[in-house]
């Protein structure tokens, strides 16, 4: 088994409230088609993040975060379904689990998956609105990828960015920035956008509890899915933890 997650920056541009990346999903997609026994995620971008934040999410619930709360989700469904065709078109037969739909009293209810993938049908979920405890959070596809993994124990792990790894700085912002093939240092994880899920630092603290598993996991740059074939390989371009 493989989980795919597909970062916001890689299929929206985080910088255009709702701004599509179709491209790229249908290059991602034509790549992913040769893969059996997959889970995709996809995070939020431009249609999670703006509004979330516009909205005061994650919060206590109030008319404002309620308001908010309908506005997040709504995008993130159109975003889904967007992304959701592409995958189709590709071949890949696949079925949206959104998280509201599986979460409990804030605890998540994951078994479905399993009866998707031995049906041949791919499961794609996303970031997403839940209520836990008297509060409106958002619970995001990296904690997704997380919970999956530990669940299921997939072979890999590959996490789609808009850059091509972990640097020891943000290379959106400093062009001196170095790609670690291994990070094991501590790093600068400024970013130039809003993001509500924690941003790149909150990713590799999460791929490193995925690796705590016994799980590979990488990271590489969703603007050139072809990379996949290369994670075993010397050359590979990306980030990898074992």
């Amino acid at each position: 088994m493989i989980i795919v997650k597909l970062g916001g920056s890689v299929i929206t541009d985080k910088s255009y409230y709702r701004k599509f990346r179709s491209g790229a999903v249908k290059k991602i997609s034509k790549v992913l088609s040769d893969f059996n026994d997959i889970i995709i995620v996809h995070g939020g971008g431009s249609f999670g993040h703006i509004k979330a934040k516009e909205y005061g999410l994650p919060g206590k619930i109030s008319v404002k975060t309620l308001s908010g709360m309908n506005v997040v989700h709504n995008d993130m469904l159109e975003l889904n379904v967007k992304v959701s065709r592409i995958l189709n078109e590709n071949g890949i037969f696949n079925i949206s689990i959104p998280i509201p739909a599986i979460s409990r009293n804030g605890r998540i209810d994951y078994t479905s998956f399993i009866e998707y993938i031995k049906a041949g049908i791919t499961p794609v979920s996303f970031g997403d609105i839940y209520v836990k405890n008297g509060t409106i959070g958002i619970y995001s596809g990296d904690n997704i990828v997380y919970d999956l993994s530990f669940i299921y124990k997939p072979d890999t792990v590959v996490f789609m960015s808009n850059v091509d790894g972990i640097f020891d700085k943000n290379p959106e912002i400093y062009k001196d920035a170095r790609l670690l093939r291994n990070p094991d240092i501590e790093l600068n994880f400024e970013s130039k956008y809003n993001d509500v899920t924690g941003g790149m630092k909150s990713k590799l603290d999460v791929m490193k509890r995925i690796a705590r598993l016994g799980v590979k996991v990488y990271l590489i740059n969703g603007n050139y899915p072809e990379r996949i074939y290369d994670l075993n390989n010397d050359d590979f371009i990306g980030s990898v933890i074992e």
